[in-house]
């Protein structure tokens, strides 16, 4: 064999080698950010969960607060009227509007902080934000108060920027918090085909005021 035919045949395996490990090395890198870019669509309290599990701790995380949470709600005295979850996206806190305010009103009724003051105290405790929702049920509301229409969505406005003012008089900052009205647009029972008691409840569980902690 000639000398520029092993030198050639040298060459062109030296050639394909190094396609070879450049094109398993784009693969690495595709898959590399398809997992980033999936990780970046875990919403915070999902990734919470997965980093609990496979860490096997709580410590300064969402689980931990919400567990926290529901020992003050289910212990003693405990407060009543209070659903706490972990929701995708953090800690949801549901508050009964019965507990907080008059039918039709958006002033938080004398007291009614006080009842629900641990809890808040606890989320304080936490750099957290906290989103305030308010929520009515599907019953259309209109009523024409000196002027100022108010309806289900102004309703559900007002009562949580009434819940995010109490919260900075305990000493929220501002820039935690963030006040939502929802209406009736997320029921957490849906209440088609229902009528009698069962849409009573229905409606008096999707009257609310959460606080999604994030």
């Amino acid at each position: 064999m000639r000398l520029d035919e092993l030198t050639s045949e040298t060459d062109d395996g030296g050639i394909d080698a190094f396609y070879i490990s450049f094109g398993d090395l784009m693969v690495i890198l595709c898959v590399f950010f398809v997992m980033l870019l999936t990780m970046s669509k875990i919403e915070t309290g999902s990734f919470e969960k997965i980093k609990s599990v496979m860490t096997g701790k709580t410590e300064n995380t969402l689980v931990e607060l919400s567990d926290s949470i529901k020992e003050i709600v289910e212990g003693i005295p405990g407060v009543p009227g209070v659903v706490v979850q972990m929701d995708k996206d953090g800690v949801r806190v549901d508050l009964d509007t019965g507990i907080l305010f008059d039918q039709g009103q958006a002033t938080i009724k004398s007291g009614a902080v006080e009842k629900i003051k641990p809890i808040l105290t606890e989320i304080l405790k936490t750099s957290y934000k906290v989103d305030i929702e308010g929520h009515t049920d599907d019953v259309p509301y209109y009523r024409i108060v000196k002027g100022e229409t108010i309806t289900n969505w102004t309703l559900s406005g007002k009562r949580a920027s009434s819940m995010i003012l109490q919260l900075t008089f305990l000493g929220f900052k501002s820039e935690r918090l963030r006040a939502v009205g929802y209406a009736s647009t997320r029921p957490v029972i849906e209440v088609t085909g229902k009528e009698g008691e069962a849409l009573d409840k229905a409606r008096a569980r999707n009257r609310r005021v959460s606080l999604l902690i994030r």
